[in-house]
């Protein structure tokens, strides 16, 4: 009996060092990338993760770049947003200096905030001037998710007349048409999704 107790007891610096936030949070952390257009390559911190849409785990880590490339468009370039995990601050308290220290180490303690970056790329044109309506549309509702929620709950605002205005539903009865972004917005909880279908159920082009 003592044997073990004194094995248990060596074990606890062990599952100090490892660090809470490495073993509840871990060191990578699914981010989701989208471009309008598709099919935009993503490069973070100098590696290619693939082409928008895009779910990727990404190695945790402060002051990684994130670059959008596709031919026709300019390079849009920023870096990856982070902030620090609440499982670090209960790491200290729990595993003390040695616990945060490892966390630290290996980035566990960075967490990405947003987990989901949406960029409307800029055609490479004379006047870097874009009219499509799907466009504009996916643009201020990526904006303005929020308060258009928050405007289609009273039933309206600028941000709603002006989606409104790209459906070219303008014309037609607005309470319908209001009613109908609201259920869109209750069935689409991301941004962008709720974008893309009131482009699909107006069949916006």
């Amino acid at each position: 009996m003592k044997y073990t107790r004194y094995l248990f007891i060596a074990a606890l610096p062990i599952t100090y060092i490892a660090g809470c936030t490495s073993i509840v949070s871990g060191t990578d952390q699914t981010l989701t990338f989208n471009s309008e257009p598709d099919g935009a390559t993503v490069i973070v911190s100098g590696k290619k993760v693939g082409k928008t849409p895009l779910s990727v785990r990404i190695d945790k880590g402060k002051q990684q770049s994130l670059i959008f490339e596709k031919e026709g468009y300019k390079t849009y370039t920023t870096q990856l947003s982070t902030t620090m995990d609440s499982w670090f601050w209960g790491n200290i308290i729990l595993g003390g200096f040695l616990g945060s220290t490892t966390d630290s180490m290996s980035g566990a303690m960075d967490e990405f905030s947003p987990d989901q970056y949406f960029v409307s790329l800029t055609p490479v044109t004379p006047y870097n001037v874009s009219t499509s309506k799907p466009r504009k549309i996916k643009e201020i509702i990526i904006a303005f998710g929020d308060d258009i929620r928050l405007e289609l709950a009273n039933g309206g605002g600028e941000n709603v007349d002006a989606i409104i205005n790209l459906t070219d539903e303008e014309n037609t009865n607005k309470e319908i048409t209001v009613r109908v972004l609201q259920k869109l917005a209750s069935k689409n909880t991301n941004d962008l999704d709720f974008a893309k279908s009131i482009i699909d159920f107006y069949e916006v082009k």
